[in-house]
């Protein structure tokens, strides 16, 4: 998907940053659950700003051994170790563009050291050089834990966190966006349509309203998988129940259900804001303390 979708005003927001943040060479901080599009975003962010020509170079910092990552994000000169030979790293090769950096909490914490000085003066080292480059490089990073969590955890230093986090944009779960599925779904079918030569009009009423009720652990990227699994079954005509996975079916919520939800996740959040206070939670939520001690027994909380 290389067009950033929806317009709930939690992604016109999104939007709005994104914007501001192309035509910026400072760098930013991605916060996003696995599946809420963040690659999309920095594909956008490359689209739309003032780098567009220049390359965007993609790493994830999982998807390599920890001990090649520095050679491959800094480059190497022939002999500084064994089958060592001249080469470009990432930074070098991102020069005038965007190097985005996914899975940043992956990220050896010693390597991440060498990331905040290159972020900090713009120069790169390979690795057995004595020799410096200067490069223009806008970096993004992104993390799939919340950036708190894992200065806590000890997998993201402190100060390369403030140092990226010069702009920070957090993608919303799916199901904080559900206004967006109609226009999600609308694109996929779409996508899905051209590229298997398939003619899907759209989604039932009925599916629609099972779509809404579900909770997408895995976000745009569940919805996306299932859209083209359909695509691929069915030849034409609307997606409905019977094309549909059964977890998603029982997954439906009644009215009380919902509002639980909604009560539980209201007391979480006072709860929090007050460090577990159960009278200040109580005065802030408007009901008296025996009752809200009662409701944290009942949620389990």
């Amino acid at each position: 998907m290389e067009y950033f979708v929806g317009s709930s005003s939690k992604i016109e927001e999104v939007k709005r940053l994104a914007q501001i943040v192309a035509n910026s060479s400072s760098p930013l901080l991605i916060y996003g659950e696995t599946g809420t599009g963040k690659e999309v975003l920095v594909k956008y962010i490359h689209k739309v700003g003032n780098r567009k020509n220049k390359p965007l170079v993609i790493q994830n910092c999982a998807a390599v051994p920890s001990n090649l990552l520095e050679s491959i994000l800094f480059g190497t000169v022939k002999g500084a170790f064994t089958e060592a030979a001249d080469k470009k790293g990432l930074f070098e090769i991102a020069d005038g563009g965007i190097l985005y950096l996914d899975e940043l909490n992956s990220m050896p914490i010693e390597l991440q050291g060498k990331l905040l000085r290159v972020l900090e003066d713009g120069i790169v080292r390979r690795i057995g050089s004595l020799s410096e480059v200067k490069v223009d490089v806008k970096v993004i990073a992104s993390v799939n834990v919340e950036p708190k969590k894992c200065i806590e955890k000890g997998i993201l230093r402190k100060d390369l966190f403030y140092r990226l986090s010069v702009f920070y944009i957090k993608l919303p779960e799916l199901k904080d966006r559900k206004e967006d599925i109609k226009e999600l779904c609308s694109y996929f079918i779409d996508l899905f349509n051209k590229k298997l030569n398939k003619n899907i009009k759209g989604i039932s009423k009925e599916v629609m309203e099972y779509f809404l009720n579900y909770d997408w652990p895995g976000n745009i990227r569940e919805l996306k998988n299932l859209i083209e699994a359909v695509v691929n079954l069915k030849e034409e005509g609307f997606i409905t129940l019977d094309d549909i996975p059964e977890h998603i079916k029982k997954e439906k919520k009644g009215l009380e259900e919902m509002v639980n939800e909604f009560e539980k996740n209201l007391i979480k959040e006072a709860l929090l804001i007050y460090d577990g206070n159960i009278t200040k939670a109580a005065n802030f939520l408007k009901i008296p303390r025996q009752t809200l001690q009662y409701k944290i027994k009942k949620y389990g909380i």
